[in-house]
């Protein structure tokens, strides 16, 4: 985050975030010997891929409810 721009930085980490958390998922599905449309993997594996979805979904969800406000901000 080098940008002067709070709002900015804000939203690179939380778009890092999710791409991050979705590369950690697929590795983590991968090494656990299941692909995302397969059967579910188990124990840990498991655990570990629930993590790394709701961590990717909730920075999702945060980065489209930023960009909303700020194009309801800015049409005002």
């Amino acid at each position: 985050m080098t940008s002067d721009n709070p709002v900015q930085d804000r939203l690179d980490e939380l778009d890092g975030r999710e791409t991050s958390a979705r590369l950690l998922l697929e590795r983590t599905l991968r090494l656990a010997g299941r692909r995302l449309d397969h059967e579910r993997p188990t124990g840990p594996a498991l655990r570990l891929a629930v993590r790394f979805h709701r961590r990717a979904e909730h920075a999702a969800a945060e980065l489209d409810d930023t960009i909303a406000y700020l194009e309801r901000e800015n049409g005002r």
